[in-house]
């Protein structure tokens, strides 16, 4: 299931995720303190990264036209996107969303944003399955539950 084509799309994915927060990171971040050259240098280099990312996507989407691998990816990025979230409360464990962002250290910022999209990535991509996906994807989880219960 785990072929270098699959490997390549899963990892690319990633680093797309990674680079969308963050820019979104950078934004918030520039958000709190005074607009410099600086700023703008790295927002502009976190922007550039997103479109890299996009244009390798769209370029690996060429190579997969077979919906089964598709749906391979889908599944196993929700997979990964819900072992991610899983691991929010002890990530995020100490530190609550009504403190002001100004207070907040930017690690814990960059924490709170990913876990943000991490969810909305995983509602897209739950929200996108087919019937067919669905089901595997039940299955996959039901899987991986049972193998967590025996450890």
């Amino acid at each position: 299931m785990h072929g270098p084509p699959l490997e390549c799309a899963l990892q690319s994915l990633q680093q797309l995720a990674y680079a969308r927060i963050a820019r979104e990171f950078h934004r918030a971040r520039q958000a709190r303190t005074d607009l410099d050259l600086e700023t703008d240098t790295v927002m502009d280099e976190a922007h550039r990264r997103v479109l890299h990312w996009e244009r390798v996507l769209a370029e690996l989407r060429l190579l997969f036209d077979d919906q089964r691998q598709i749906a391979r990816i889908k599944i196993a990025r929700a997979l990964y996107l819900r072992m991610l979230l899983e691991s929010a409360p002890s990530r995020l464990q100490s530190w609550s969303d009504s403190a002001s962002m100004g207070e907040m250290p930017h690690s814990h910022l960059f924490e709170w944003i990913s876990y943000d999209f991490e969810r909305l990535e995983l509602a897209e991509l739950e929200g996108s399955m087919s019937t067919e996906e669905a089901a595997s994807y039940a299955q996959a989880l039901d899987a991986r539950a049972s193998s967590m219960r025996e450890e």
